[in-house]
């Protein structure tokens, strides 16, 4: 049934056939050009074993599945849809002749949610593995789970150029590993960085225009975005040269439109190719001899402060490298330009990060638990994200009402999964049609239900954000009326937009779509919509025009130009991160009622007591509150309890930190204390008093004491040390009195403060006459004063200068100790001066009164 060819894949195709019909997993490692995509394919048809069931055959991009599918028709000249088909999400041409259908990732999860055992299929093949998006590694997991579980028949076949083949060979010890041959051209790389890499634009336009006229052949350029083709395509077009095809390639064009870029060219002619990361792997670009690297590309990041998908822009590493290159020695000898240094390139890690520790997991977690299970450990994934990550999307989910406190699909959760849009979207489509329409029973429910497709679409739709020239509006309403006066001749990002609402609209069972567009949309319900898909971005304006914080408690801000920053409430659709502050990029209006309607279940009501910082002084208040957003506040004049007042002290400490209380000279004498004995005497286990420690614990040491106070004039009175030893229990402040005490009492019995610090030893000062005759200097941090450290004595002259600082009583009176009395006599000699002063007497006195006492 295969068409005949060279490749040098055919080299291992008996040994291939063998293997895969004795083993139920193997992995195939072959280099570009081998045939792995084109060729192989075709030998499954062959397969006997395989002639009543179906073959799968994954790509991880739209673009393959079309072309692959396409030309593996042409080889058996048929058309396609007939033995070899392709589905995707919203295409789809199959027949009940299909034998081999080529298919995207997602849409083998939602074959295998719909038939748990894969009963119609025989292969699965998961053509190039490397990339590992998380459909793809979700889909393998799914597959494998029916393998080990289900089917043992079920065969596994994984493809790559660039595997890592000792990391899966331990992931999965059952699989048989088999090689292939390339067949490539030596490509000879050479760099060419740019001078300002800001500016590398620029420099790529540059290169790009020089080799379009010296270079004879076809050219292919990797490119981060769709915004950088377009950017450069348009510098090209007024330079493009008449025998020149300016090509560019990425998964939004029209089948055509990728064909041309494709396919070889009319003699005479030569190709240039603008492509992004998609032209890698799969698609073979014919006569391409020099690639253009810039060696960058965008990837879907999660972004957990905008709750969404970024297209984040990143340097490739070394395996996308090698593979960008090696598309310039598929037919012929070429060259290869990387738009970078060679030592940037070595510095590269090997492989890019795996899409399972960087994207959104929410899709992702709906499909398992669809599958049955309620963590990702309970399916054979080869790689896991970190637990605080996937908790936080779980607990998203539940926040959702999409599944149950056990991690199971909630009846709503059933109905979210079978849309195929993003879960918050799903649910917002879906409490449109239901809830918002019991609630508003004037509204008109398919208006309501169509306004949340166009939501949908617009914000799953990454081109619709604010340029230069609307920086200053923000209102989602206006792309809602922007989108609705292209209805009827839509062009540009506008055509996409609304096909999408349209296929929205169709599993949302709208009938008269054209009509609806017509009519006039509700707009001001978008706020109301967007609030069940982002709960926690409802947000309320707090003291400077623009500045919002939302109820998950993270402070947004506005340009204070935009007409939205003068708002009350806002629901934000879309946030970047800027220099360490949240911007809105898209929001809506919502007013209290529909903050109201949307969450009565968790609103709550309750009286606080409120700091006045006009008066100083506490207040009882009436409050109604959604998680952190206070949505509305009046005084009261109810009586406030102990415990409010006490909460109330506790969270406006939190708030200001522990300088808002009025610490005495005593009160942080006993804190330095305490953390010294800490920090160099750990074993005595006394409590943290670090601030962080201290805030945490205020309902401790903090709350019992301010219950009846009202005012800060009060609350400045508070003995804070007294507060402080609350922590500790008898024996403890035992330890803290004995092991660290305030003061150092001399043998004259003077009181000398201790002053600690962070320094191992603390410093104590007094006169040198009162430690005569001592030879062992004090030692502090025990308790049974055996272990412990030395004080640093600061010795006093009789005008309390210092003259000396030691750690050593004996070793200073046998030596330097000689300098200081010559000194001491000549500057104060009515003073007693011994020549051998570790064993004199000590003394506060003048010789005068020594003479006297004798």
């Amino acid at each position: 049934m295969s068409a005949s060819t060279s490749l040098p894949i055919e080299a291992i195709k008996t040994h291939f056939c063998q293997t895969l019909t004795e083993h139920p997993t193997v992995i195939l490692s072959a280099p570009p050009g081998a045939g792995k995509s084109t060729c192989l394919p075709l030998w499954l048809l062959n397969f006997d074993k395989f002639s009543q069931k179906k073959i799968y055959l994954l790509q991880p991009r739209r673009l393959a599945v079309k072309n692959i599918a396409t030309y593996l028709a042409s080889q058996l000249h048929e058309p396609v849809g007939k033995t070899v088909g392709y589905r995707l999400r919203n295409e789809t041409k199959v027949s009940k002749n299909t034998r081999l259908e080529v298919i995207t990732e997602g849409i083998l999860t939602q074959i295998i949610q719909q038939d748990a055992e894969l009963s119609n299929c025989a292969l699965v093949v998961f053509d190039e593995f490397h990339e590992r998006s998380l459909q793809g590694d979700l889909a393998f997991a799914l597959t494998r789970d029916i393998q080990q579980g289900l089917r043992d028949d079920l065969k596994i076949l994984l493809m790559s150029a660039t595997l890592d083949t000792d990391y899966l060979s331990k992931a999965l010890p059952d699989a048989l590993m088999l090689a292939s041959e390339g067949r490539s051209y030596p490509v000879e790389v050479t760099y060419n960085a740019p001078t300002n890499v800001q500016r590398w634009r620029v420099h790529a336009l540059n290169v790009i225009k020089k080799q379009a006229y010296e270079h004879q052949g076809s050219t292919l350029v990797f490119l981060p975005g769709i915004a950088d083709i377009r950017f450069i395509a348009q510098a090209l077009s007024s330079d493009i040269i008449d025998d020149l095809l300016l090509c560019p390639l990425f998964g939004d064009l029209t089948l055509k439109q990728q064909q041309q870029a494709i396919e070889p060219c009319q003699s005479g002619k030569r190709k240039l190719v603008l492509a992004t990361n998609i032209a890698e792997t799969s698609l073979t670009i014919e006569g391409v001899s020099l690639v253009i690297d810039c060696g960058l590309e965008k990837v879907a990041s999660y972004d957990s402060a905008s709750l969404m998908n970024k297209l984040v822009q990143k340097q490739i590493a070394k395996a996308s490298a090698i593979q960008r290159a090696g598309r310039a020695g598929r037919l012929m000898p070429g060259m290869c330009i990387r738009l970078y240094a060679k030592d940037d390139f070595e510095r590269r890690p090997e492989q890019s990060i795996n899409d399972i520790q960087q994207a959104d997991l929410l899709p992702t977690l709906i499909e398992v638990a669809r599958w049955g299970v309620n963590t990702l450990a309970d399916l054979p994934l080869l790689e896991l994200p970190t637990t605080v990550k996937e908790q936080q999307a779980w607990q998203e989910l539940k926040s959702l009402a999409i599944v149950d406190q056990h991690n199971r699909l909630t009846k709503h959760g059933e109905q979210v999964a079978q849309l195929p849009c993003h879960p918050r979207f799903a649910h917002m489509l879906l409490c449109a049609k239901t809830i918002i329409a019991q609630e508003l029973p004037q509204k008109n429910t398919q208006q309501l239900t169509f306004l949340s497709c166009m939501l949908t679409a617009l914000l799953e739709e990454r081109d619709i954000l604010p340029n230069e020239r609307n920086r200053f509006d923000c209102n989602l309403e206006h792309r809602i009326i922007q989108l609705l006066a292209q209805w009827h001749k839509p062009y540009g990002v506008h055509a996409n937009i609304i096909k999408q609402v349209k296929n929205l609209a169709q599993k949302m069972k709208l009938t008269a779509v054209d009509s609806l567009a017509k009519t006039n949309v509700e707009i001001d319900q978008v706020g109301l919509l967007l609030a069940y898909a982002y709960p926690e971005r409802v947000a309320k304006a707090r003291g400077v025009l623009g500045d919002f914080i939302c109820a998950n408690g993270k402070g947004v801000s506005l340009n204070d130009q935009d007409a939205l920053a003068g708002e009350r409430f806002l629901v934000i659709a879309d946030l970047m991160q800027f220099k360490g502050v949240l911007q809105v990029r898209l929001a809506a209006r919502i007013d209290l009622p529909q903050i109201e309607q949307v969450f009565v279940e968790q609103i709550i009501s309750q009286e606080v007591a409120v700091f006045d910082d006009a008066s100083g002084r506490i207040v009882a208040r009436s409050q109604t509150k959604l998680a952190a957003l206070t949505l509305q506040e009046k005084i009261t004049q109810n009586t406030l309890t102990t415990a409010s007042i006490a909460k109330m002290w506790c969270e406006l400490v939190k708030q200001k930190g522990l300088g808002f209380l009025n610490w005495q000279e005593k009160d942080l004498a006993l804190k330095t204390r305490w953390q010294w004995l800490n920090q160099y005497f750990s074993t005595y286990n006394l409590p943290d008093i670090s601030e962080a420690a201290l805030l945490a614990s205020l309902s401790v040491w903090f709350a019992p004491f301010v219950g009846e106070i009202k005012s800060t004039a009060k609350l400045a009175k508070l003995d804070l040390s007294s507060m402080l030893l609350s922590l500790l229990d008898y024996q403890q402040q035992q330890i803290l009195k004995q092991a660290a005490p305030s003061v150092y009492i001399g043998p004259t019995g003077r009181h000398c403060p201790i002053r600690y610090s962070t320094e191992k030893s603390p410093k104590v000062s007094l006169p040198m006459q009162e430690l005569y005759g001592s030879t062992q200097t004090p030692t502090i941090g025990s308790a049974n004063n055996k272990g412990g450290i030395p004080l640093l004595l600061e010795l006093l002259s009789p005008a309390q200068r210092p003259i000396q600082v030691t750690q050593n009583l004996a070793q200073f009176w046998a030596g330097s100790y000689q300098a200081v009395q010559k000194d001491m006599k000549s500057n104060y000699p009515r003073h007693f001066w011994p020549d051998d002063p570790a064993n004199a007497e000590p003394t506060n006195k003048t010789k005068r009164h020594l003479k006297n006492k004798n």
